[in-house]
């Protein structure tokens, strides 16, 4: 019991366990997103997490997402790194060109909702070309996952 005093006072290790419990989540959460269609994978909302911490220099939730990405692409069937390339080129090359013209406003996060999934697809479809490699199959579940995500956001960032 002396541990979890001591806890009580020590905001870092509340963060920590914070981030181990949304960790369990999240694994449990993404693997039933194959059960139940309906459900969005949260794609875009990770995608917006990484880019907002990489913007602010914070990266050690990195040491989350990018576990997260590559259990994703593995139980979607998704090539391995390929998430993590996508975010490597976003962040890199569109990312700056974006924020110079447009500055930073919360206002462009469901636009990237759905940049993070289409964009994501067509960069799979290009390397798939590149390198003459099955691609996925286009599904208009893209759009209806980048849907309940951006309400998602609209909820928890602005109502409440």
């Amino acid at each position: 019991m002396q541990t979890f005093s001591t806890m009580r006072r020590n905001s870092t290790d509340k963060r920590n366990l914070r981030i181990f419990f949304l960790a369990i989540f999240f694994i449990f959460y993404v693997a039933t997103t194959d059960i139940y269609y309906f459900l969005p994978p949260l794609f875009g909302i990770a995608y917006v997490i990484a880019q907002e911490k990489y913007e602010e220099q914070s990266f050690g939730i990195f040491y989350f997402l990018v576990p997260f990405f590559l259990y994703f692409e593995a139980n979607k069937g998704l090539p391995l790194l390929s998430t993590l390339l996508f975010i490597v080129f976003s962040f890199k090359i569109l990312l700056p060109k974006f924020r110079k013209f447009f500055g930073y406003s919360k206002i462009f996060i469901p636009l990237f909702i759905f940049y993070a999934y289409f964009g994501y697809f067509a960069f799979l479809y290009f390397f798939g070309w590149l390198f003459d490699a099955p691609t996925p199959q286009f599904s208009w579940f893209l759009a209806l996952y980048a849907a309940i995500e951006v309400i998602l956001i609209w909820f928890f960032l602005w109502i409440l």
